[in-house]
């Protein structure tokens, strides 16, 4: 079997890159034989007029996911200890974009245009460690994180899952490249 190498090289198309690097993130995910894969879906509170950016969005994840969620699947705040690293779920967090509304912006009397608003959310992928199994299962359904971690979440959406999830969670790669991971050392022999 063939390891792909995952470097920029200016031959290869970049839709090409982008489904080896899932297919490479999707056998990475099959290694772990003692984790439950969910897929976990976010959407945040819109401010004002304002359409959040890609950093902003990361920010408000890395923030809900590190502060809160962590620590109700452990059940305390010394997940960052390396006797706690190896049970932490291991997480890809990808950006999307909400399905696209329409506003019409009226210019002048005659002209019209139509704008489409660019509002992101995370779509993620948890290895979660057979430890951290009951937690988790509490959790599953929709709205169960919405005031409980964090109050820019509007929406959430936990489900068990396949590997091949990935790939759907991660249909805006070319896009949005840069997507989270967690723990901040896996095990990355494919990328």
């Amino acid at each position: 079997m063939l390891n792909p190498v995952l470097t920029d090289t200016p031959h290869v198309s970049s839709r090409f890159y982008t489904q080896l690097k899932q297919n490479a993130l999707v056998e990475m995910l099959e290694q772990y034989e003692d984790r439950t894969l969910f897929h976990l879906v976010l959407t945040y509170k819109p401010f004002q007029d304002k359409s959040y950016s890609e950093q902003s969005v990361n920010k408000f994840f890395t923030k809900f996911y590190l502060r809160y969620f962590l620590p109700y699947l452990f059940g305390h705040k010394n997940y960052h200890r390396n006797s706690a690293r190896e049970f932490q779920p291991i997480c890809l967090a990808f950006i999307d974009e909400h399905e696209p509304i329409p506003t019409r912006t009226q210019i002048t009397t005659d002209l019209t245009i139509t704008e489409y608003s660019e509002r992101l959310h995370h779509h993620v992928i948890l290895a979660v460690h057979q430890n951290h199994l009951l937690r988790m299962n509490e959790l599953i359904g929709t709205n169960t994180l919405v005031g409980k971690f964090s109050y820019k979440v509007m929406t959430s959406y936990i489900r068990p899952c396949a590997a091949d999830t990935l790939k759907y969670a991660s249909k805006m790669m070319m896009k949005y490249p840069d997507f989270l991971s967690f723990p901040d050392r896996l095990n990355t022999k494919y990328l």
